[in-house]
């Protein structure tokens, strides 16, 4: 259990489409629980293994908490999109195109330090990299830390030509252990120095890579932390 981040390249058509219907990006997002509803029964098993430590571990409550609302507004999600999905006039299948997915894993908030200097904003291009964009309305009340986050297509290019200069140097020099703590940056007191982090120089090139290769294509950006 814990905070994950994730980035997606998403078209900008299908960002209009998701602007004008915010449901629809939910929809999208999480398409794979919501048209197979068993599938869900994931939340069941972490829920049950994690009741059993609750009163062990401090703030696992909470979590649990928020992991038991999340489920109940996915199921009912689900049995909405089923129906709808039946009231449909049958069409041609779809091939379903690869999808764009980048997980920043629990590493999401010391990059966002590395990159700003601060537990959240900054300067410039950068400060939107991992924890920037706007809001797209969660009605349904799906997400636990937050509603799903957009940059557009010329955010992303502003975004892929500021990471372009940013080195692997430059990034150890921020660090900064104690400061971090004192920001609370998620996950800080794991890391005395980046030579810790064993597989950041493969993580922040593929990030990169990641942002750079939807600014070829003219890509926009879905942000989201689960």
């Amino acid at each position: 259990m814990g905070m994950v981040a994730s980035l997606e390249q998403i078209t900008s058509q299908q960002l209009a489409e998701f602007l004008q219907d915010p449901q629809r990006a939910y929809d999208y997002v999480f398409s794979q629980l919501l048209e197979d509803p068993a599938s869900m029964n994931f939340f069941d098993e972490i829920l049950r293994q994690a009741e059993g430590n609750a009163g062990q571990i401090p703030g696992l409550r909470a979590q649990i908490e928020r992991i038991q609302g999340q489920a109940h507004a996915l199921k009912t999600r689900a049995g909405i999109h089923l129906v709808k999905g039946r009231q449909k006039p049958s069409e041609q299948p779809q091939v379903k195109q690869e999808r764009k997915q980048f997980s920043l894993e629990k590493d999401w908030h010391v990059l966002h330090y590395l990159l700003n200097g601060t537990a959240e904003g900054g300067d410039g291009p950068l400060a939107d990299a991992v924890l920037g964009g706007a809001e797209i309305p969660d009605v349904d009340g799906l997400m636990g830390y937050g509603p799903l986050r957009y940059l557009t297509p010329e955010q992303v290019n502003g975004i892929a030509t500021a990471l372009a200069a940013v080195t692997l140097k430059q990034l150890s020099a921020r660090f900064d252990q104690k400061d971090a703590i004192a920001k609370q940056i998620y996950l800080a007191d794991t890391l005395s120095s980046l030579s810790d982090w064993s597989y950041f120089a493969e993580f922040f090139e593929s990030f990169k890579n990641f942002y750079q290769d939807a600014a070829r294509h003219g890509n926009a950006m879905l942000l989201q932390i689960t």
